[in-house]
């Protein structure tokens, strides 16, 4: 499991179409955002190609200024028997 921490600015105004568009995302979560529009938000994948994936789209939605990676951390899985 591979687990971001992202910091997304967005257009002024548009934080909260942001925000719904960003929580429309499968394991995407916003955390919190504020009247400035920043928002923080953190990425759940499975394997760091489909992180990579994920990070690429947030930058691509059209309320999106950027989206800037703070932190990741990669938790191997574990096979219970």
């Amino acid at each position: 499991m591979h687990i971001s921490g992202v910091v997304v600015h967005t257009r002024p105004g548009r934080a909260v179409q942001a925000h719904e568009q960003l929580a429309a995302i499968s394991g995407v979560e916003v955390h919190h955002s504020d009247v400035e529009g920043k928002l923080i938000v953190t990425l759940e994948k499975e394997d760091e190609q489909m992180t990579a994936d994920t990070f690429g789209l947030l930058n691509e939605l059209p309320d999106v200024l950027s989206a800037t990676m703070v932190y990741h951390h990669f938790e191997p899985e574990t096979n219970s028997k």
